[in-house]
């Protein structure tokens, strides 16, 4: 299961029930938000196995694991837990291995704040870029300033944080959820990162990271399943390792 690269369908049978004490992941291998849980389970060396559903023709079945349809959800023991925030959260406290949570309140707080802020500026300006017609200069246009923005922003944070990682010497749950749309705002949208050093030092740094090593895709291929995923390609899902 764990080597799975077909995407379950509309009218995939539902797998075998999971075995007692293993961790499966439901998720779809090009969805940054399971690419987040994926840099968590990867950090800690949690062994889990994965299947992958297609997002553009769910199988009937996994609305009963997850009744808004989305990835990632995991399961273990009769357990189902959704969400990315909260499955890594979850893996994070009940797993051994470096804790990646921030225990620092008011340094919480603020990578808090700075994820909400990331959000707002340059995850909803990538698929804003993404989505908008190729002949829609202004549309691009806007997107692309408005996402400049929040890397400013985030070198600005970087700067003032005085540390190499968002948390620290080493990549914790703030930088795994953050890096997962730099990642493909570095591979899709027409910036230059080495025009912001900050950001590019931390880029690169994230590069050396053994958990972003294991679960990276090349840019080649978050630039096709882009295309392919704009178009509406069913078999979007499928491409790839």
């Amino acid at each position: 299961l764990s080597g799975m690269r077909i995407c379950l369908r509309n009218r995939s049978p539902e797998p075998a029930p999971v075995a007692k004490g293993v961790l499966r992941v439901y998720g779809m291998k090009f969805c940054p938000y399971v690419h987040r849980l994926k840099l968590v389970l990867a950090a800690k060396e949690v062994a889990h196995e994965t299947i992958n559903i297609n997002l553009k023709s769910k199988p009937k079945w996994y609305f009963a694991k997850n009744p808004q349809g989305k990835v990632p959800t995991i399961e273990i023991d009769g357990n189902v837990i959704c969400e990315s925030d909260i499955t890594s959260e979850y893996v994070d406290a009940v797993y051994p291995g470096r804790k990646l949570t921030t225990t620092d309140a008011l340094k919480a707080t603020n990578e808090k704040m700075l994820l909400v802020y990331w959000g707002n500026k340059c995850v909803t300006n990538f698929y804003k870029y993404c989505m908008a017609k190729p002949d829609d200069k202004e549309a691009k246009d806007a997107a692309l300033a408005t996402l400049k923005e929040g890397l400013e922003y985030l070198a600005t944070f970087l700067k003032k944080n005085g540390s190499v990682f968002i948390c620290g010497s080493q990549p914790g749950l703030t930088d795994y959820f953050l890096y997962t749309h730099l990642e493909r705002i570095n591979a899709i949208v027409p910036v230059d990162l080495k025009q912001i050093p900050k950001v590019k030092t931390y880029f690169d740094q994230m590069q050396e990271d053994k958990a972003v090593k294991s679960c990276r895709f090349s840019d080649e291929l978050h630039r096709e399943f882009g295309r392919k995923a704009v178009a509406g390609d069913i078999g979007a899902y499928d491409i790839g390792p």
